[in-house]
């Protein structure tokens, strides 16, 4: 199949935790993410600041830059096995698996560990 034919990406397992429908039924819910790139953080100052506080606005600009930083991540594929389903399967996905999902032009998806 060429690569013009399937779309694919890689994301990390983000969760798997028991999920509960409205009925009761239980579902193992396992959450494929991928880390979501932060939108750079703008500092903006009004024309008519005094000169110390625009002396002294770049420093603070640099103060968040200084502590670390949580990840964040967007979904990109939840799946949901019943418990039945999840006890069959021969490998687990555990936190932080790392897996390419892939879809190809007839709408099959395809998750492979990496």
């Amino acid at each position: 199949m060429s690569d013009l034919s399937k779309l694919s990406f890689s994301c990390k397992v983000n969760s798997i935790h028991p999920f509960f429908d409205s009925f009761g039924n239980e579902f193992v819910c396992v959450e494929f993410a991928m880390e979501a790139k932060r939108p750079p953080s703008v500092v903006s100052m009004p024309a008519d600041v005094p000169e110390e506080v625009s002396m002294v606005m770049p420093i603070i600009s640099q103060i968040p830059k200084m502590f670390p930083q949580s990840k964040i991540y967007s979904n990109r594929l939840i799946l949901y096995f019943t418990t039945q389903e999840w006890n069959r399967l021969q490998r687990k996905y555990q936190f932080g698996d790392e897996v390419e999902v892939a879809v190809d032009h007839k709408g099959l998806i395809q998750v492979t560990p990496i």
